[in-house]
């Protein structure tokens, strides 16, 4: 600030600026600046004449030439070694200090910088053209959706044909093997083939990302179909990056303009009608739309095996006095007349199923949320035959939808035992049919009882009840009098 207000002092005094730059030694370009920046300052422009985030750039005394060529040549000579056997800027610090010469850690590691910005190795990508069948790609991604009121992040698995670029999506609720599988076979029948080779991630759910040794279940399935895996390197996505693009791609296509959806299920129907379109639209310089190139690649696929790889996984489960078993902290109800304590519990990605020996006892869509219940109310009819009062207030029976309920407590009250045959129709047909069937004898003034609402869902013959109205006004002619005035006389 000294030599700013001396420049000031001796432009009032001579009114040069050339002339304050000689006497200074200085440029007649700084004189000018900061002579005008002061003026900034007084006519309430700028708020400082200094600024803020000046770098004062000065040589750097310690880097000399003579240390500036050992580094240089430390980094010749190991650009051609092993990325991780490579001298790092530390390394080359520490060589430096050891032969005596006196310089900053910083130093050296911004010299090292400015050489590999001029002289280091620049990454080259090879651009390839697959044969038709050849390979395909699969991916996860994640989105954001509402589904059944709720937000959350939802794995989309994604598999593209490099060939034809046809693509296929679909979503789930969890990212493991199971999905993995489940969508290979989802894929495999859609396009009606085996491509020759699949490209993945180093993904935990299929390959240990420290020994790199694949699962031994996947290995399994890819043998069974007839294709080979392979993996690309850690942190390089370029190496997979039509999947990579893919994933993105469909997402914004599907769900940039609706998000929320009743059930995981509708947003699937959504979502297969969304790559549907991408599928049957062109592509940049492709000559044909993926739909299309699907065809051509079809003849190059290898067929599909006559049995299809299951991808359940069983474990064994405890029934519970309440006649459920806990998977994954929710609750799936078993039949009230299995005699067993044990069961095997199958799971997929979708369903889960409870088996007795060589008997399918349940099978339960799958829950993922926490202490959700699956309960299907036949498992319990024989248990309420001899409880009764304890259909009320149980858990099953306050999932029904609410005109099975009000059934209950308007026309069957203290009378549940009675109540009960109407349950066992739940055999015969679904929930809303048994709905529907209640609402319609309802509407036409009937209590509804089983044999009734059996006729109905049944659709048989059922004598409802004509609704009387009230009868048009009577018409009735005019009088004729003369009539009877003849009768008085007696001439009629």
């Amino acid at each position: 600030m000294s030599d700013i207000r001396r420049i000031v002092e001796l432009y009032n005094l001579y009114g040069s600026k050339r002339r304050v730059a000689r006497e200074l030694n200085i440029s007649r370009n700084t004189v000018a600046r900061y002579l005008q920046r002061v003026q900034e300052v007084k006519d309430g422009i700028e708020e400082t004449i200094l600024p803020r985030d000046r770098q004062i750039q000065r040589s750097c005394t310690a880097l000399t030439p003579e240390i500036r060529d050992q580094i240089h040549a430390i980094l010749k000579a190991n650009a051609d070694l092993p990325k991780k056997q490579r001298w790092t800027g530390r390394k080359i610090w520490d060589h430096l200090v050891k032969e005596g010469y006196t310089i900053s850690h910083s130093t050296v590691k911004r010299e090292v910088a400015l050489w590999k910005d001029q002289y280091g190795h620049r990454e080259v990508y090879i651009a390839q053209e697959t044969d038709p069948g050849c390979r395909a790609e699969f991916d996860f991604g994640k989105t954001d959706l509402q589904v059944n009121a709720r937000w959350g992040k939802f794995p989309m698995a994604s598999m593209v044909l490099n060939h034809s670029l046809y693509r296929f999506s679909y979503l789930y609720h969890r990212e493991t093997l199971l999905e993995v599988l489940d969508a290979h076979i989802r894929f495999f029948n859609e396009i009606g083939g085996v491509p020759e080779t699949i490209f993945y991630d180093n993904m935990a759910a299929i390959i240990n990302p420290r020994t790199k040794e694949w699962n031994s279940r996947f290995l399994e399935f890819s043998l069974h179909y007839g294709f080979e895996p392979h993996a690309c390197n850690p942190r390089s996505p370029h190496e997979k990056g039509t999947d990579e693009q893919s994933v993105g791609y469909v997402r914004r296509r599907a769900f940039s303009e609706r998000t929320t959806f009743s059930s995981l299920k509708e947003a699937n129907q959504y979502l297969a009608t969304a790559v549907k379109e991408i599928n049957e639209g062109f592509v940049y310089r492709r000559p044909s739309p993926p739909s299309t190139g699907l065809l051509h690649e079809q003849e190059t696929f290898a067929p599909l095996p006559a049995l299809e790889c299951s991808t359940y996984q069983s474990r064994s489960a405890r029934i519970s006095k309440y006649s459920h078993v806990v998977f994954e902290s929710n609750y799936y109800s078993v039949p009230d007349t299995y005699p067993g304590n044990y069961l095997t519990l199958n799971y997929s990605p979708d369903t889960v199923e409870l088996v007795g020996g060589n008997e399918l006892l349940a099978c339960h869509e799958r829950r993922f949320g926490k202490g959700e219940l699956a309960y299907d109310l036949t498992h319990f009819l024989k248990t309420f035959s001899r409880k009764p009062g304890a259909l009320q207030h149980s858990r099953v029976f306050r999932q029904l939808d609410e005109a099975i309920q009000h059934l209950l407590h308007q026309h069957y009250a203290g009378r549940h035992k009675d109540f009960l045959p109407i349950l066992s129709l739940f055999h015969e047909a679904s929930e809303e049919e048994l709905v529907a069937a209640i609402r319609l004898l309802e509407d036409h003034g009937m209590v509804p009882t089983y044999e009734t609402l059996r006729c109905v869902i049944m659709h048989q013959a059922v004598q409802l009840p004509e609704t009387s109205f009230p009868p048009d006004r009577i018409s009735m002619e005019e009088p004729n009098f003369s009539h009877y005035d003849g009768y008085l006389r007696g001439v009629l």
